[in-house]
């Protein structure tokens, strides 16, 4: 699916080479570092003020990552149904699937841990897929390179599961700094 959505884009983009890319600010660098920075202090408040048995169930955060996705979509010029379709995955991981069978009812640990990896792998697919459409190959390449050397947890209840996870959202971040930085060499 995001391979075909970055083909579709990129031919859309070749039927109109003047609109390649779409300049929504001047420096999509310092947007997409000021969306992380924003997140991750979001987050830190948000677990300093839960109680500590809800502060475990959220060890990582992609709030940041998904903002810089749509942005960078955004500056790509992705339409909107491009845009819902990088995100669409996210609707069947563990966690939203376990609240439509069994309601609110408590998560295991590995539940929790499984649900930020599936989110972890929809987001680097939608990393690939805008690496693709805005610099081709290169990009691609150089963006799958930063997301391999830190893929999510395998054995979600490994004792360092959090720690691999957290290894791997920030090879997003930097993944997403990495477009960014190319659509601001356009």
């Amino acid at each position: 699916m995001a391979l075909q959505l970055a083909a579709e884009h990129r031919d859309r983009v070749s039927r109109r080479p003047e609109a390649t890319v779409r300049r929504v600010s001047g420096d999509h660098r310092r947007d997409v570092l000021a969306m992380l920075g924003d997140a991750a202090a979001e987050h830190d408040r948000l677990r300093s003020a839960a109680p500590p048995e809800i502060r475990d169930s959220l060890p990582v955060d992609a709030q940041g990552v998904t903002r810089a996705i749509d942005h960078l979509a955004v500056a790509a010029g992705f339409t909107e149904t491009q845009r819902r379709a990088l995100i669409q995955p996210h609707g069947s991981n563990p966690a939203v699937l376990h609240a439509r069978v069994f309601g609110a009812a408590p998560l295991a640990p590995e539940t929790v841990i499984g649900s930020f990896v599936d989110g972890a792998r929809v987001r680097a697919q939608a990393l690939t897929t805008l690496a693709d459409a805005i610099g081709g190959e290169e990009l691609g390449g150089e963006v799958r390179a930063l997301l391999s050397a830190c893929p999510p947890p395998s054995d979600l209840a490994d004792a360092g599961a959090v720690g691999a996870l957290r290894a791997t959202y920030a090879a997003h971040e930097r993944a997403a700094v990495t477009i960014a930085a190319r659509l601001d060499q356009a």
